[in-house]
């Protein structure tokens, strides 16, 4: 037994020595970038977006998925790392709020109710929250729920939220003309 242990620690200590530590929060995405693409493709979701993020924050992901001839709906998801190293992320998607409270809060989570929080988009937001400390706000947008969810804490969440918007971004040639 004792051999074994020592194996295994052996084994670990090489790994975790000669390789370096993955970078757990992501590369930086250029989210904006994304969006002018969904924009310019004139696709059927008006896609929803921080007209900024808080200086610190980086956006680490931004997807866009297509109508399918197979009935699938598009769906929009952005997700960002707080200068804390918290995640805060969106999806809007044609789905049940509860389906998509499984699958990006958790299965288990509780609905804590209605919040008022003042945003672009709206004022009531339906709250949800985990055991390991997840939020989520959910706001129903016609056929489309929007869930901004994570591990952040409540001033960012705010912050990010109050920066959410489906604007139309300006095509590089508008905001050329507009500098000069």
């Amino acid at each position: 037994m004792v051999v074994l242990v020592i194996v295994v620690v052996v084994y670990w200590a090489l790994n975790n020595l000669t390789h370096d530590t993955p970078n757990v929060a992501g590369s930086a995405v250029d989210y904006r970038s994304a969006v002018h693409d969904v924009q310019a493709a004139d696709a059927p979701l008006k896609v929803i977006y921080p007209t900024s993020l808080p200086q610190g924050w980086k956006a680490t992901s931004a997807d866009y998925v297509p109508q399918s001839g197979l009935g699938t709906k598009p769906a929009w998801s952005l997700g960002a790392v707080t200068d804390h190293d918290s995640f805060v992320g969106l999806r809007l998607e044609a789905a049940p709020v509860a389906s998509l409270v499984s699958t990006y809060i958790d299965k288990n989570a509780s609905s804590d109710g209605e919040k008022t929080l003042h945003t672009p988009l709206g004022d009531t937001w339906t709250t949800f929250s985990d055991r390991g400390g997840d939020t989520g706000y959910a706001m129903e947008l016609g056929d489309y729920v929007l869930l901004v969810y994570g591990s952040a804490d409540k001033a960012d969440f705010t912050t990010f939220m109050q920066r959410l918007t489906r604007a139309e971004l300006p095509t590089a040639s508008a905001s050329a003309s507009a500098q000069s």
